[in-house]
């Protein structure tokens, strides 16, 4: 259950970091570029994680 735990929270916090990391930067005058895929890159990371833990609580619970 510890594993879940740490997953959700890590993927919490890298995505609450990333999305004040690109709110801070994204401009629509300069345009999309490599920065903008890095972080939307990074909240998909974070995003993967979260449902990752996620299932291994629920894994964790039926067993």
């Amino acid at each position: 259950m510890l594993k879940s735990h740490l997953m959700i929270a890590f993927g919490l916090l890298m995505a609450a970091i990333y999305a004040a990391r690109l709110v801070s930067g994204f401009s629509l005058s300069d345009g999309f570029g490599f920065g903008e895929a890095y972080l939307i890159g990074g909240l998909g990371l974070a995003g993967a994680l979260i449902h990752g833990g996620w299932k291994e609580r629920r894994y964790a619970k039926r067993s």
